[in-house]
């Protein structure tokens, strides 16, 4: 497997995946800190974003994967090069590497950066490392799609709250459920029911595959947070963010007197006034816990 890396500019990058991307069947990666830079400053609410993606090279660097022998494209992908070169000055320097890489490096190899995730007695684990874990409340994944592997702060402040929550018995949705990691730990925690919902429908697709990986059957809908639910529940988790979470205006009525909502995704500078909007919703504060900027909430309905 070969992969060719052309470094070019904002403008360039269009031009220059057009190129690559008659040598790639899997595609090709951009690696542009503009793109990202123009959506932070944008109209869109972000909550948050690695200072580390915006700080990244100013060159942009366009990537493919030649599933073959270079020479039989080299002559080919230098010629549609020199011609950008010569009629795209902009889209300047062009500078081309070339390495082998073998195939497991970017089909498999990204699994050893997967482990185990332990909250207590609930553990989360990748399917292929299901032969390494003992006994507990266990929820399989396959983060492939990347919908939610359970690394994330929010994720494990969201399992450490459902730690003081008695399942047993209750009803549960899991707004906002990604790979549905809350949800299938809250069935493994005793809950009778729970309905994943998200908007994602890929998300939903990845979830029907955790489900079957758990053998468990729930149901799963395409839904924004609590939107059209008429039925109350005991539980509600919606781990997103605190814009997404301050538009939840119907948790009061979903959730049972005495029920529970666990809210995480939440920047610390975003706490209050999201907390402060859901405790004149008849919320109690049952318990905050932190993890670096990151808060999650475990709130009662009284």
């Amino acid at each position: 497997m070969i992969k060719i890396t052309c470094a070019t500019t904002h403008e360039g990058a269009e031009i220059v995946s057009d190129v690559l991307y008659e040598y790639s069947r899997s595609g090709v990666v951009v690696e542009d800190k503009t793109d990202v830079a123009e959506l932070w400053n944008s109209e869109l609410v972000w909550d948050y974003v690695e200072d580390a993606v915006l700080s990244r090279s100013d060159q942009v660097k366009v990537i493919a994967y030649y599933d073959g022998d270079f020479s039989e494209i080299s002559d080919d992908l230098t010629e549609k090069l020199d011609n950008v070169r010569t009629n795209c000055p902009f889209a300047l320097p062009l500078d081309v590497t070339v390495e082998e890489v073998a195939q497991e490096d970017w089909t498999e190899d990204w699994k050893k950066f997967y482990k185990i995730i332990e909250v207590g007695d609930i553990k989360v684990v990748p399917i292929w490392k299901r032969d390494e874990v003992g006994a507990g409340k266990i929820v399989y994944i396959n983060p492939g799609s990347a919908f939610g592997t359970g690394e994330h702060e929010s994720t494990r402040l969201c399992l450490s709250l459902m730690r003081n929550i008695d399942f047993n018995g209750k009803s549960v949705i899991d707004t906002g459920c990604g790979s549905g990691i809350l949800g299938i730990a809250s069935l493994r925690l005793g809950a009778k029911e729970c309905l994943f919902r998200d908007i994602d429908a890929s998300a939903l697709n990845n979830l029907k595959e955790n489900l079957s990986l758990n053998e468990v059957s729930a149901n799963a809908e395409q839904g924004s947070l609590l939107e059209g639910i008429d039925k109350q529940t005991d539980v509600v988790l919606a781990n997103i963010t605190a814009d997404i979470l301050s538009k939840m205006e119907n948790a009061d009525q979903v959730i049972k007197q005495g029920g529970y909502l666990i809210m995480s995704g939440i920047i610390d500078k975003f706490e209050k006034p999201l907390l402060e909007k859901f405790l004149k919703k008849s919320f109690e504060l049952v318990k905050r816990e932190t993890d670096g900027i990151w808060v999650g909430l475990l709130l009662k309905k009284i």
